[in-house]
């Protein structure tokens, strides 16, 4: 007659004993597109509504938006668009969407205010 296996051991078992990881971002943060809020130079608390978006949003946005704000270096260095240069900020964006590989790249995404204003962010990628 056959012998019985000896019982395995399950995945929990085998790594009830093993420390959780700790990832470390250095000293920035995860960009605000890889948020669910974020709090601005100004101090004002940023939620995401979503993203990334389609193109006609963001030319929407960009003329509608209570703020533009564009994250260099993937989010690093955070730079506000005054209204007067939003034109010249869709020029460069339009042709420039994250899945084409061209540099820079740009992933927009909309974020809302407490008190209803609305930010079109725009995390520029090299």
């Amino acid at each position: 007659m056959p012998k019985k296996r000896p019982r395995a051991a399950t995945l929990a078992e085998l790594t009830a004993d093993l420390l959780p990881v700790q990832y470390s971002y250095g000293d920035s943060e995860p960009s605000p597109g890889g948020r669910t809020e974020f709090v601005d130079d100004e101090g004002q608390r940023w939620r995401k509504v979503r993203g990334p978006l389609h193109p006609r949003l963001v030319k929407r946005l960009l003329a509608s938006a209570d703020a533009v704000i564009i994250g260099s270096g993937g989010g690093t260095t955070l730079r506000r668009v005054a209204p007067e240069d939003r034109a010249g900020t869709w020029q460069a964006v339009k042709n420039r969407p994250a899945d084409l590989g061209e540099s820079p790249t740009y992933r927009p995404f909309e974020f809302a205010s407490a008190d209803r204003r609305t930010l079109l962010y725009l995390e520029e990628w090299c």
